[in-house]
């Protein structure tokens, strides 16, 4: 989609920063991929005299569109912050609440296990069990004064909770492995009840844990 006429006294040169040169980027496109005007317009639904308007800065190109010219040569769109990285979009599965809506974006959301004290001391036996936690701004400054200079986290998501639950029972598994492995290699004489407990209990000599 096209939209309205810009101002046509205003050409190319007359980009600043942060603004996209849009015909520069539309004719890269046609040389990378060797297309006329018109064959660049049948490919994205424009005839050659919109392609045409769009490189003399005749007309403004929405995003999608914009977006769709990109995509021929491969190409595509990124938001960079001042040190040139790029700046990705809160992930579609971040936490949500009770009735699935997101949580407050500008917060810091926290996962069901990582219950905060006033939760505790404040706890309503009438409500369903909140699916997640934030702290509001006052607390939340607080909070993340306390952990230095590691800048804004990301909130947390299904997917990476889920990753991070089999990274932990990775590591357990690992361990126990590394353990019988050892148990092994050792004249073990542990109890019944240190393998219960997972640890040697006061009355074992053998001591292997």
């Amino acid at each position: 989609m096209v939209t309205d006429d810009v101002d046509e006294s205003k050409d190319r040169s007359s980009a600043g920063v942060g603004l996209i040169d849009v015909p520069g980027l539309v004719m890269r496109v046609r040389r990378a991929c060797d297309l006329s005007q018109r064959e660049l317009g049948a490919a994205v639904g424009l005839d050659q005299s919109q392609v045409a308007r769009i490189e003399s800065s005749r007309r403004r190109v929405d995003l999608p569109l914009l977006a769709g010219i990109l995509a021929l040569a491969d190409y595509r769109i990124a938001i960079l912050d001042s040190h040139g990285l790029e700046v990705m979009p809160v992930p579609e599965d971040v936490l949500r609440d009770n009735v699935g809506r997101r949580m407050p974006a500008h917060l810091d959301v926290r996962p069901l296990s990582d219950r905060p004290t006033s939760a505790l001391l404040d706890a309503h036996a009438d409500r369903p069990s909140p699916r997640a936690w934030y702290h509001h701004r006052a607390r939340r400054d607080r909070r993340r004064a306390g952990r230095g200079s590691d800048g804004v986290p990301d909130q947390p998501t299904t997917s990476g909770l889920a990753r991070l639950e089999r990274d932990r029972g990775a590591d357990r598994r690992r361990a126990v492995q590394e353990r019988a492995g050892a148990l092994l290699d050792s004249d073990c004489a542990c109890h019944d009840e240190c393998w219960t407990r997972g640890r040697c209990d006061d009355t074992c000599t053998c001591r292997c844990e």
